[in-house]
């Protein structure tokens, strides 16, 4: 039985846009850059020591990690896991949160329900639920006491409905997320401990699930 620590990777240049990304790959920004450094710091204080470093393979996430894996002393690989990226968001990509709101209203009121949804010419919610929760299996599968994962809001909302948690469209923050359990007599294997606060200070809410 190990731990993970599931983060939001730091702004990207898209976030600060108020564009919504999905697979587009887009960089961070000089804050998330900022962001993520600074998160790092705040863990290395608190005692976190990961045994493995884990990202999707976009590269807001892969930076992220390696800024934050940089100020914890890791000195390994950071396993890149393209299983862990963002929701395809489809026709949504590139829009702001009005022009969304403005074209498919039904779908983003769904969205801040239940936090994961059908986007047009997206990704299945169900698919995508599914390809977070077996990725984040494999990681905990790999047996690491402590393993730090970098991704993105939609990986943390699909979390977050798979393991039944009531928080819809609720702003997940970049450096946010959950500290996990994995635990090999519970189905799907994860347990929420507690969330992990924004470790970034000056957090601002941005438009998409990036």
């Amino acid at each position: 039985m190990g731990d993970l620590l599931l983060l939001r990777h730091g702004e990207s240049t898209w976030n600060a846009a108020g564009l919504w990304q999905g697979w587009y790959d887009a960089p961070l920004s000089g804050t998330g850059q900022a962001q993520a450094v600074e998160a790092g710091r705040a863990l290395a204080r608190s005692g976190v020591e990961p045994d493995l470093v884990v990202s999707s393979d976009l590269r807001r996430a892969r930076r992220t990690a390696e800024l934050v894996a940089d100020q914890l002393g890791y000195r390994g690989d950071v396993l890149v896991a393209p299983e862990l990226r963002e929701q395809d968001v489809g026709e949504w990509c590139g829009l702001t949160q009005e022009e969304v709101k403005r074209w498919w209203p039904e779908e983003l009121r769904a969205r801040k329900v239940h936090g994961v949804v059908s986007m047009p010419g997206g990704e299945d919610a169900d698919g995508f639920v599914q390809r977070v929760m077996t990725a984040l299996g494999a990681v905990a599968g790999r047996g690491a006491a402590l393993a730090l994962v970098v991704a993105h809001g939609g990986v943390v909302a699909a979390l977050e409905r798979a393991l039944g948690l009531a928080v819809g469209g609720r702003s997940r923050a970049n450096l946010a997320g959950w500290w996990l359990q994995a635990d090999a007599g519970r189905q799907p294997g994860l347990r929420i401990v507690r969330p992990a606060l924004p470790l970034a200070a000056g957090e601002q809410s941005v438009a998409g699930p990036a």
